[in-house]
């Protein structure tokens, strides 16, 4: 039986215009990534990504535009049953209560571990970060595209 995973990732860009990235090990996979993941079950898009970030970062998130999605197949690394459809949008911390700090690292490396470290890039190396999947470089490049376009 072949099955579909939804995904959504956000684009989360600092007061400096550093970019938020991932690098993650998961089910011993090391991977360099945006943050987000899987769409639950009765789950919208906004909905998942605001419980993601909460999930993995702690913070609370309004979820933007949508910047990029997947319109090619793409089978799942992790399950070879699945195809991966993948949404990334432009997200912006919430400042509901106060300033929100995200806990983020300087090294850029994969946990030895499984678990996740977070990484402030500057906007003119993002597109040095070896993103793990075609999906990740091709939003990458997206997002590149629409910061250089006048707004």
């Amino acid at each position: 039986m072949k099955y579909r995973s939804l995904r959504v990732y956000g684009f989360l860009e600092n007061a400096e215009g550093d970019l938020l990235i991932a690098y993650e090990r998961f089910a011993g996979q090391p991977l360099i990534k945006f943050p987000g993941g899987g769409i639950e079950w009765g789950e919208g898009h906004q909905e998942a990504l605001c419980r993601e970030f909460m999930e993995e970062l702690g913070v609370s998130i309004a979820v933007k535009e949508c910047m990029y999605f997947n319109d090619f197949p793409v089978q799942s690394a992790i399950n070879p049953a699945y195809q991966v459809q993948s949404f990334f949008y432009r997200v912006k911390l919430h400042e509901t209560g106060g300033p929100q700090r995200v806990q983020a690292e300087t090294k850029r490396e994969v946990p030895s571990e499984e678990g996740e470290r977070f990484v402030w890039v500057p906007r003119n190396e993002i597109d040095a970060i070896p993103f793990t999947f075609e999906i990740e470089q091709a939003a990458m490049r997206s997002f590149l595209a629409a910061a250089k376009s006048p707004q």
